[in-house]
């Protein structure tokens, strides 16, 4: 929220006019009787519609504008500034900002700010609980659907603003002032390490960033992540990468979203007012994990995000991150005579991925009920009971689900059908991530002997082998045996 803190135009300018001053020239006031303060924002609308924005006055000094009566152009239209209370006459002079003159014939003391003082430092001094309550008066006021705050009414002199949102200005009412309020207001993004389409056992990363602004409320700030059921939120976040005690996710209730009609669960974390103005200015990034769990269907995208409440306003959400699993059905069968498609039960296979370097390792599957409602094989996840095969259905079908698009996949055929050849070799699965339901994958067996199994050269090989070497040991003794015998 980058400033509309205003310069003391009046103020810094020149030496006030003092009391012994203004008998040296006739000088008629022409000071307003009452002048307002109009602030404008230019916010973006929240969750909740146009943020109202609350500010509250405190007026430190009271003002005439002078109209004089000779030809001192350079005198003419200046403010002199005063108050009219000892106590805070003494109070501002002891801040070392400002010079305090009592007038001659009144009970006034004139005011003028110490050259070469800033805004900031006016407002630092005034923004006091001590200052506050010498205040000439105060009031609060707030901002409209239209994004403006206007409070009228108001006695000509010098003020001191704070917005809800932690903005401060120091301004002078010598007439009636407009104020385009420039806010950065507090923001939230939401980010995934990339768009990803993983197994039940993979780990997703979300990072928040909440930009914060420079002059922040000093109130906590709630972040709130919305994920469907299908998608479990890990409870520890990092905060600009270091682990607080304080840094964890509070889980909410299931729900369901009235308009997508997704399970969903609601998980909030506080952020501390004390972070929040120790990255004034800054950004406050939250970095965690989430995994897909078995409650997720099969190429049905589960979704997260953020929103942040902050000083009673509710940011807009940002845009759902999606994550889906992906899943095959294995379809087993032959060749009929007639060229149609036989299915066939019975056969039995292991599931294998490859990494990048292409090394496969086994996958460890559970069979259980699906999300979807279908019998079928899912990825283990630590601590589940595995089983050894994925076995087809008397259709020659089984469901695997949790597969990742990172990985390429193989069956490797562990058992045949009755009557069919074992595949030699195992079989490639590459995934499409376009899908919108289970991957067909049709596996062809043959009829016929079993052929040597993946991973060796088999057995049926050695007998082949075997054989010809016997038969040709009997024909080269029968052919030694005739050439002795000659």
């Amino acid at each position: 929220m980058k400033g509309f803190k205003k310069l003391l135009t009046g103020i810094l300018a020149a030496t006030m006019i003092m009391g012994a001053s203004l008998t040296a020239f006739a000088a008629e006031d022409t000071t307003p009787e009452t002048v307002s303060i109009t602030i404008e924002n230019d916010l973006e609308e929240g969750a909740d519609g146009v943020k109202k924005i609350d500010y509250t006055y405190y007026q430190f000094l009271k003002a005439e504008v002078l109209e004089l009566d000779n030809d001192d152009a350079e005198q003419e239209g200046k403010a002199v500034y005063y108050v009219e209370d000892e106590d805070l006459a003494t109070a501002l002079a002891n801040t070392n900002l400002f010079t305090s003159t009592k007038a001659q014939a009144a009970n006034r003391w004139y005011i003028a700010a110490v050259k070469g003082v800033t805004a900031d430092q006016i407002v630092a001094a005034l923004n006091t609980p001590d200052m506050k309550k010498l205040a000439i008066s105060t009031d609060t006021f707030s901002s409209d659907e239209n994004r403006k705050a206007v409070k009228d009414g108001l006695e000509p002199g010098y003020y001191l603003v704070l917005s809800s949102l932690g903005t401060k200005a120091a301004l002078q009412t010598l007439g009636d002032v407009v104020i385009k309020e420039k806010n950065e207001d507090t923001t939230v993004t939401k980010t995934e390490n990339k768009n990803i389409d993983a197994m039940f056992d993979h780990e997703v990363e979300y990072t928040i960033t909440i930009n914060v602004p420079e002059s922040p409320a000093e109130q906590p700030i709630m972040v709130v992540d919305t994920a469907t059921v299908g998608l479990t939120l890990d409870e520890t976040v990092k905060v600009n990468g270091e682990d607080y005690d304080w840094a964890k996710w509070t889980k909410g209730e299931e729900k369901v979203n009235s308009e997508t009609q997704k399970s969903e669960i609601e998980y909030t974390l506080s952020i501390p007012k004390e972070v929040v103005i120790d990255n004034a200015g800054g950004a406050i990034v939250l970095t965690y994990g989430a995994q897909i769990n078995e409650r997720a269907k099969v190429y049905v995208e589960e979704e997260n995000r953020a929103y942040i409440v902050y000083d009673n306003n509710k940011s807009a959400e940002t845009v759902p991150v999606k994550v889906k699993t992906l899943g095959i059905k294995i379809i087993k069968y032959t060749t009929a005579e007639d060229k149609s498609e036989k299915r066939l039960p019975g056969a039995e296979f292991t599931l294998w991925r490859a990494d990048k370097d292409g090394n496969q390792t086994q996958v460890a599957l559970v069979k259980e009920k699906l999300a979807d409602g279908n019998d079928g094989y899912r990825v283990a996840k630590s601590g589940d009971t595995t089983v050894e095969h994925i076995v087809v259905d008397d259709n020659g079908e089984a469901l695997v689900a949790g597969l990742d698009a990172d990985y390429m996949y193989y069956l490797q055929e562990e058992v045949a059908p009755e009557g069919y050849t074992m595949l030699s070799e195992r079989f490639p699965v590459e995934m499409d991530t376009n899908k919108t339901a289970y991957q067909e994958v049709k596996v062809e067996n043959k009829s016929g002997v079993t052929l040597p199994s993946t991973g060796g050269i088999g057995t049926t090989i050695f007998y082949i082998v075997g054989g010809i070497l016997i038969v040709a040991g009997i024909a080269y003794f029968i052919v030694r045996r005739k050439a002795n015998a000659q």
